[in-house]
């Protein structure tokens, strides 16, 4: 099995395999980081796995699990300072640089929609088709926003994995 293609870039080096590179977690600044802890695993299933002290910093940090192994790292810091209104909708953050969302692939998404909006998630967008994927925006509790995605036709690997 191939770790990944041959670059002459900094990451690779002249002719030797790039080194495979995965998402591993996202870190997420939290005004209330017991509610926030609830809204992860409410709304999109994560599952706490510690809550520790921040390193050379006062405050906390959750670190939640999902079962495709992604973390979600939650910080919650005394006198941090709110999200600014301009961050809490897609179209009005990209004009700030910086992270946008964390955008997570979802099966099912017209249901995970109805369960979203049972659940009183607060959306931004709700379910559209955008390119060749189905799309929605919610906001968590703090106001960051998490976009759910659903390709329109499934991607090679998953047609040849389901066969």
């Amino acid at each position: 099995m191939s770790t990944g293609t041959t670059d002459s870039g900094p990451a690779g080096g002249t002719g030797t395999p790039r080194p495979r590179v995965r998402p591993h977690h996202v870190g997420i600044s939290v005004a209330d980081l017991e509610a926030s802890i609830a809204w992860y695993q409410e709304f999109l299933g994560f599952s706490l796995e510690a809550v520790v002290p921040v390193p050379e910093d006062e405050g906390r940090v959750a670190m939640l699990l999902n079962d495709a192994g992604f973390r979600v790292e939650l910080f919650e810091l005394p006198g941090a300072a709110p999200l600014p209104d301009a961050r809490r909708h897609p179209a009005s953050d990209l004009r700030t640089h910086g992270v946008k969302h964390c955008a997570y692939a979802v099966t099912g998404i017209e249901a995970f929609a109805e369960r979203l909006h049972a659940a009183g998630a607060d959306f931004v967008w709700d379910l559209r088709v955008h390119e060749d994927v189905k799309v929605l925006f919610v906001r968590d509790n703090t106001g960051n926003l998490v976009e759910l995605v659903e390709p329109l036709e499934p991607a090679d690997d998953e047609r040849t994995t389901h066969q």
